[in-house]
């Protein structure tokens, strides 16, 4: 959707917000299903602060998670101390918020990638996700967190409610094949008749299918932070309820220059990285704008009666959508996957107001997000699987018991901020000393893992590793450039 009808004030309003500090990650945030239980671990901490730590991660999501693995692994960090700040419980950001697919998003973009960036970085990007996914699938059966993550294989559905939208899909899949000769046939066109006829499926242009995987994010997660605790119980802690406020250089200490203000104490350290997603703009003040915070809503609930329990998820992509008397903006697209144990249904997207979806706050869902997601699945994708079994009367309405929302990361330029963080932006006289990863606009689980690694071995002396996009890397001159200015994210919103 291009040049929405934004009233000035609005306009004024959102450029506001891209730009406002994000804060902290606020106290008492929505209960995501993914947290039901919680881990052992959730509220772990050190019965003291450490005073000084030589590596300090803000962020314990899985590019945080990524992060102090690999620092505490790699031969170059000797025995030095790695210390994990979380704000809130263990694992409760963005990476255990969202719709648990182990699945890249290369494919569908890699004609906007192509255009904006050129097929061969758009070829690197699609690498850069596909090892992602393999190094995560790897790692879980290494650590034994296979079965308990339940990874596991799906037949994915993809569809478009417009033909319109149908023919860009179809373009970008051909695209994305023919430049990766490996991923021919992959992805395998689906008529409307037969979508609807073996999927159940209304509302539709027509629709593809490709083979992927889910799984349960904050399981894997909280379980390799757990294995680290133990294996490295003298170089390793992980602070939960324990926000970074604020941080501050002393170059004149050598040894620990910067100083981390937490509500439980003063840490010093070494090295910073910055893990916090959408809420990395509080700590890097001039990175706001270049990143900011998108709120996104999602539920879980039992399927009709007549659904079943399939090996299957969905992605319906619908016309984005603003309407400028109500401010309510449809962000697109919508998705599902079934639980393969319990059937529940985890699905989400959003039809909420422009100004309360750019936000990072999320302490409560929007209004118009909860309801437009309980008739979303039986009203507008589903023929199929939702009638009353005593009076066969149809089931206009479902009854979630978890509705919750989370922060992404976005960026104007839709490709992630990995790397060295530029002493012109941190504002702190200390070269090599703070890094971050951040900015994943959604699809972090193709991209988190890999980037963690990525400034955990180039902080420590490596050389960029050849798999990491150079487009990733957060130059002075891309994050300072007008293409990623409040202006352009804004504008990229509407691109997507």
């Amino acid at each position: 959707m291009a040049d929405p009808e934004l009233s000035p004030e609005l306009q004024v309003k959102l450029l506001n917000q891209i730009s406002q500090d994000p804060s902290v990650p606020r106290p008492n945030p929505t209960v995501a299903a993914w947290h039901d239980p919680p881990h052992p671990l959730a509220d772990v901490q050190s019965k003291a602060l450490p005073q000084t730590v030589d590596f300090a991660v803000i962020g314990s999501g899985i590019t945080g998670c990524s992060v102090a693995k690999s620092l505490l692994e790699n031969k170059l960090s000797g025995n030095k101390t790695v210390t994990v700040f979380e704000a809130r419980r263990l694992t409760t950001g963005a990476t255990s918020r969202n719709g648990g697919f182990l699945m890249g998003h290369a494919a569908s973009f890699f004609s906007t990638f192509a255009e904006a960036f050129g097929v061969e970085t758009a070829v690197k990007i699609a690498r850069f996700v596909g090892r992602t996914l393999d190094e995560i699938r790897k790692v879980a059966k290494e650590e034994d967190l296979y079965e308990e993550c339940q990874i596991r294989d799906v037949q994915v559905v993809i569809t478009d409610e417009d033909q319109e939208g149908l023919a860009k899909r179809a373009e970008t899949f051909r695209m994305y094949e023919e430049h990766l000769p490996d991923q021919r046939g992959t992805h395998l066109p689906v008529s409307k008749e037969e979508a609807e006829k073996v999927h159940g499926l209304k509302n539709i242009a027509g629709a593809f299918t490709l083979k992927s995987r889910m799984f349960w994010p904050y399981k894997l997660v909280t379980g390799l932070f757990q294995r680290l605790l133990e294996r490295y119980p003298q170089r390793f802690s992980v602070e939960t309820n324990t926000p970074v406020t604020s941080v501050t250089a002393f170059p004149e200490n050598r040894e620990y220059p910067y100083v981390l203000i937490t509500p439980r104490g003063v840490v010093r350290a070494a090295k910073v990285f910055h893990c916090a997603g959408g809420f990395t703009g509080h700590l890097l003040p001039k990175v706001r704008g270049p990143i900011f915070p998108c709120r996104l809503t999602m539920s879980c609930s039992e399927p009709g009666p007549q659904f079943g329990n399939r090996p299957m998820a969905w992605l319906y992509h619908v016309p984005q959508a603003f309407d400028p008397n109500t401010k309510l903006v449809e962000q697109g697209l919508y998705w599902m996957q079934q639980n393969a144990k319990s059937g529940d249904l985890f699905y989400g997207g959003d039809k909420q107001k422009l100004d309360e979806m750019i936000t990072s706050n999320d302490t409560s869902v929007s209004i118009d997000a909860a309801n437009n997601l309980k008739t979303l699945l039986p009203q507008r994708i589903f023929a199929k699987g939702w009638s009353d079994p005593a009076t066969g009367t149809a089931i206009s309405s479902m009854d979630p018991h978890h509705t919750w929302c989370g922060i992404l990361s976005m960026t104007a330029d839709q490709v992630p901020i990995v790397g060295s963080v530029p002493v012109s932006l941190s504002g702190r006289n200390v070269e090599g000393g703070e890094w971050m990863a951040a900015g994943f606009n959604g699809y972090g689980m193709g991209q988190c893992w890999s980037a963690g690694e990525a400034i955990a071995r180039m902080a420590l002396g490596e050389p960029k590793p050849e798999w990491l996009p150079d487009v990733y890397l957060s130059t002075e001159k891309r994050l300072t450039g007008s293409s990623m200015s409040a202006e352009a994210s804004l504008k990229s919103f509407f691109e997507r």
